[in-house]
């Protein structure tokens, strides 16, 4: 009896795992994406002693205290002022400049991208390195293995003023003003933080099934889409 009652709990927890899925089969997850800076990340820019993957940007431990992303892990940067974005249909936009910069107990979510691709803080320059680091950060390789953000795509700079407007709060006040653009209650694929727009809201850093870690694959302009209905 004890054999046949263990088959069935056996069995139930099988088709517990078969009923509800196993995110991590189904997802490609941050392991195959650039965003991997291990030994094993996929990308030119990467460790040659670095294991650990989510390290580089979370940590369990000594974590950088703020109130958007859990377990913060890599050195905010110091840049005080990245612009204000301005045009006819939304002038004095606020954006990244009043984050909060080196306040870590504010840094907003579109602050912690920036902690890297704003190229002015190596992307192993972590809070709490690793135990097997724990005398230093790890050591990268690949293109500028001094470990700074490769010039290309990936490095904004610190002038934000020709990119989208980033931290501005997207609500119904917003949407009565402009009508080129949708109920933000409406919004799908796309995502707020606090009813902000951040980079994340457009970007998800831990998947790259779409070009530049998009949410939405913007084939037809289908992310833009999302919030603008011209």
């Amino acid at each position: 009896m004890k054999n046949r009652r263990d088959l069935s709990m056996l069995g139930l927890v099988v088709l517990m795992v078969t009923t509800a899925g196993w995110t991590g089969v189904v997802h490609a997850g941050i392991a195959t994406t650039k965003h991997n800076l291990s030994v094993a990340g996929p990308g030119t820019v990467k460790s040659i002693d670095e294991t650990e993957i989510c390290i580089f940007c979370h940590t369990p431990h000594r974590a950088i205290k703020n109130d958007n992303i859990p377990l913060w892990n890599h050195n905010l940067s110091t840049t005080g002022n990245y612009g204000v974005y301005t045009s006819p249909t939304f002038d004095g936009a606020t954006t990244i400049q009043d984050l909060g910069g080196t306040d870590a107990t504010t840094a907003a979510v579109s602050n912690l991208c920036l902690s890297c691709h704003d190229g002015t803080i190596a992307i192993n320059a972590l809070n709490n390195p690793s135990n097997a680091n724990p005398s230093g950060n790890p050591t990268m390789g690949g293109t500028n293995a001094d470990g700074t953000i490769p010039v290309g795509a990936g490095r904004l700079g610190t002038d934000l003023t020709d990119d989208h407007p980033v931290n501005f709060v997207f609500d119904s006040a917003l949407f009565a003003l402009d009508n080129s653009l949708n109920d933000p209650t409406t919004l799908s694929g796309v995502v707020l933080f606090n009813g902000t727009v951040q980079c994340s809201s457009c970007h998800d850093p831990h998947n790259s099934v779409n070009p530049t870690f998009l949410r939405v694959n913007n084939t037809g302009s289908a992310l833009c889409l999302r919030c603008h209905n011209k």
